[in-house]
């Protein structure tokens, strides 16, 4: 599995780097500095990218926001050092499918990455399903108002024939 790490902080990057990275089934890669995080998601192709470990600011939302609306997009989980619900919300909203309270590094991050994963993946699915509803609905407006048309078309032909 390649994971991704999208933080600031040196210092706590390198720890849960070296957590990590003492996993053999684990790719982990850091966010160089000055790198846009859509642009390492395109280069690195992870299955999961842990995002400011900390409380992230508007520009780490606003680059969750943007991955997540991309056609790279890829499941975001969001580390941080204290609960906050209305952080939690807005991270929701900009695309983060899970939000975790960590105070102390982590010593086996393995479940919550499979958890980010399989919550983007059924998130993408309720989508897919939600998208082809809508495509399905928009068909039968077509279907409808075509039989209106054909409807109307031979009721003025009786007419014009009587």
């Amino acid at each position: 599995m390649k994971v991704l790490l999208a933080d600031e902080n040196r210092r706590r990057v390198q720890a849960l780097f070296e957590v990590l990275h003492a996993d053999p089934a684990l790719v982990v890669i850091r966010l160089e500095a000055g790198v846009a995080l859509i642009d390492a998601v395109t280069l690195h192709g992870p299955d999961v990218v842990l995002v400011d470990i900390a409380r992230p600011d508007r520009d780490a939302l606003d680059s969750v926001r943007a991955l997540a609306s991309s056609s790279q997009a890829s499941p975001i989980a969001l580390l941080v050092d204290e609960d906050d619900p209305a952080l939690m919300e807005a991270a929701f909203e900009a695309g983060v499918c899970s939000y975790n309270v960590v105070n102390t590094p982590l010593t086996d991050a393995k479940p919550l990455l499979r958890a980010a994963i399989a919550l983007y993946a059924r998130f993408r699915r309720t989508e897919d399903e939600l998208r082809r509803a809508r495509q399905l609905l928009a068909d039968r407006a077509v279907l409808d108002r075509a039989k209106r048309l054909l409807m109307q078309g031979g009721r003025s032909e009786e007419h014009t024939s009587e």
